[in-house]
């Protein structure tokens, strides 16, 4: 991919250079992640059918996403707020929340990334929001669906997306490329509908804090998939 053609993405921000800079700010485990939700991205964006440039932004957007989630909680509130964020008393209290649109701030400041698309992706990841882009879901649910995961909590969604079949028809698992009329149909809104009930059951069963927006998300979804069954 010719990064000069996607209009806020520096000629040199190419997927090598994004991934050795997100991979050496953190921890080897967060790198394997990291590299897992790329994998993951990489084979929704096909499986979603994406043009190539939206391919690669979903790539990219996968490779930085978690570049600032070992901050300290501290430290994601003190660049939040250097950044202009208003911050309610819960995201105050709660600073790895703050991980994604501080992790789009550094990329710009850093990295000379200016492609909101890309940028909202980042910041998207943890808490989605209304609207999302189809780049921005993707990436939300490839941060899901890493195979690191716990099973029983990727398997719901892979079935959202694609059906009861799961994970049988994904194009990864096959070397074979299959013809278009083989290829499976994906549901992305009913996967992030899945995706979030499992994080809110999630964070209630773990007696977590819920971020009021991701309420607001999955009522949103909740509202598309409804629609779209009628």
């Amino acid at each position: 991919m010719n990064v000069k053609a996607i209009s806020g993405i520096p000629e040199n921000l190419t997927l090598d250079h994004a991934r050795d800079w997100a991979l050496a700010r953190v921890s080897k485990k967060r790198a394997d992640h990291v590299a897992g939700v790329h994998k993951v991205g990489r084979e929704l964006a096909e499986m979603a059918e994406l043009d190539s440039e939206s391919r690669f932004m979903v790539e990219l957007a996968c490779l930085l996403h978690d570049a600032c989630k070992e901050y300290k909680d501290t430290q994601l509130v003190a660049l939040a707020e250097e950044h202009g964020m208003h911050l309610t008393e819960l995201e105050k209290a709660n600073g790895h929340l703050l991980h994604g649109p501080v992790g789009a701030f550094v990329a710009r400041q850093d990295l000379g990334l200016t492609n909101e698309t890309v940028l909202r992706a980042i910041s998207e990841h943890t808490l989605g929001n209304c609207p999302m882009s189809d780049i921005s879901k993707i990436v939300f649910l490839a941060d899901c669906l890493d195979e690191t995961r716990p099973r029983d909590y990727t398997k719901p969604i892979w079935q959202g997306l694609l059906g009861k079949g799961e994970k049988k028809k994904r194009s990864g698992d096959d070397k074979r490329k299959p013809a278009a009329e083989d290829r499976p149909q994906v549901n992305i809104d009913n996967a992030m509908l899945v995706a979030l009930d499992s994080s809110l059951a999630y964070v209630i069963e773990t007696r977590r804090a819920i971020h009021p927006r991701t309420v607001d998300v999955r009522n949103y979804f909740l509202g598309i998939v409804r629609a779209s069954e009628k």
